[in-house]
């Protein structure tokens, strides 16, 4: 297979961070071995135009076959963004991220006066929220995977603040609105030549709302060696069940600390938690009154490569999310044997089953903290069953790993050209 010229649009990427700079950095370092890349990004740092990282990257050798290209906001987008840099009103964010994708798009034009590009990826953020305008360049068009048109599930909020509560009530009308409604949107969709989506679920809404087929792709995957430590099973003094992220409301962690306050012995249970947010204070006391605080470790923030160590001696890996695409974790925790307990919707409902996790079903609040109480107790009763769902998990990890979808993105990018071709010969 002949190699392509894509052009790239990844907002954020970094080869050191998690989330929406990994899912770009492992998309680049792998792709970067078929084709040859244009990356567009905007960021490495923690805000819109903190590019040191990459710019020190490429000055120490960068990647083969692949040219890095920071769009600088401009003065009006970090005037917008100003706000949210400084910790305040962070919705202000979306409108600097617009400005600066309208910036993206005209440093693009100048760089198809100097290379023939063969397709445009679309690849990061994954939210559907904001569709740019490399779909004008006319050229075949590959978006996604994207995500963000789920609803966040209001049954597991019953513990939140009022105005928490408020908050995402806000954001569910508003995705709903957005998505309906918002002419950008509807004209990337047309112009998109292959639609990929991270979840079933957000394939079942876009296909529901926006009429358009899409292939279902997670947005990340195993990009590390498969191990698993099976001496972690000979009889140890406590089961590790981990959390690893932000502290803030739609990670939920509370409702883990719920779950722990209905569990029957916690002799020989412990929790890890990795990650920092406003809300930990609260969360801490709550440990404290409740008498928790002694099976919990508070590691707060922590670099990626410490974090992910941590998966090492875990048992079992805890997903209470409000709301998600496919965390991180997942794949992390997947690539060390260390099976997931998430509540059954978002991307755990497709890359969860029965053999490297558990799924508790969302019914009612009362019921659902419950059976996530029961279920982590019938693991440390039946201690047998973490070894079992360990090797699970390790199969699993093996039909999950980059290597493989490099093949899958090559097929994606020929299906890009063919649609782009009847497009051009039936108009």
């Amino acid at each position: 297979m002949e190699s392509k010229s894509i052009l790239v649009l990844a907002y954020a990427i970094s080869p050191t961070k998690g989330s929406e700079y990994s899912v770009a950095w492992n998309y680049v370092r792998h792709m970067s071995k078929h084709c040859r890349l244009t990356v567009l990004y905007g960021v490495s740092g923690e805000h819109m135009g903190d590019c040191e990282e990459i710019r020190n990257f490429v000055a120490e050798g960068g990647l083969t076959n692949v040219k890095f290209v920071c769009v600088e906001p401009s003065g009006w987008a970090n005037l917008l963004n100003w706000c949210n840099r400084h910790g305040f009103m962070g919705y202000t964010f979306y409108w600097a991220y617009h400005a600066w994708h309208k910036l993206a798009y005209n440093k693009a034009k100048e760089l198809m006066k100097e290379d023939d590009f063969d397709l445009v990826h679309f690849v990061g953020p994954i939210s559907y929220r904001e569709p740019g305008f490399l779909w004008k360049l006319g050229l075949p068009y590959l978006w996604g995977p994207i995500g963000g048109c789920n609803s966040t599930n209001m049954v597991l909020q019953k513990h939140t603040s009022k105005k928490t509560r408020i908050k995402f009530i806000f954001r569910n009308v508003a995705n709903e609105i957005q998505l309906r409604c918002k002419i950008q949107l509807r004209l990337a969709m047309k112009h998109t030549d292959l639609l990929l989506t991270a979840t079933t679920e957000n394939q079942r809404k876009i296909a529901n709302v926006l009429k358009k087929n899409s292939i279902y792709l997670p947005e990340n995957s195993i990009t590390t060696e498969i191990k698993l430590d099976r001496t972690k099973f000979d009889n140890p003094d406590k089961y590790h069940f981990i959390v690893v992220g932000s502290l803030i409301p739609r990670k939920a962690v509370h409702i883990v600390l719920e779950a722990m306050m209905q569990m029957k012995n916690l002799t020989k249970f412990h929790l890890d938690i990795v990650g920092d947010g406003f809300m930990r204070t609260a969360l801490e006391q709550y440990a404290n009154v409740n008498n928790l605080s002694n099976y919990i470790t508070w590691y707060g923030q922590l670099p990626r490569a410490e974090a992910v160590q941590l998966f090492r001696m875990a048992h079992a890996h805890l997903v209470v999310s409000l709301s998600e695409g496919n965390p991180t974790t997942i794949w992390e925790a997947m690539s060390y044997g260390v099976p997931t307990i998430s509540f059954d919707h978002c991307g755990m409902h497709d890359t969860i089953c029965e053999k490297c996790g558990i799924k508790i079903p969302i019914t009612t609040y009362e019921q659902s903290v419950s059976e996530l109480a029961v279920q982590m107790q019938d693991l440390l009763d039946q201690p047998q069953r973490f070894l079992d769902l360990a090797e699970g998990t390790i199969q699993c990890a093996k039909k999950n790993l980059w290597n493989d979808r490099e093949q899958f993105l090559l097929q994606c990018y020929e299906e890009t050209l063919d649609n782009y071709k009847r497009k051009q010969e039936s108009v």
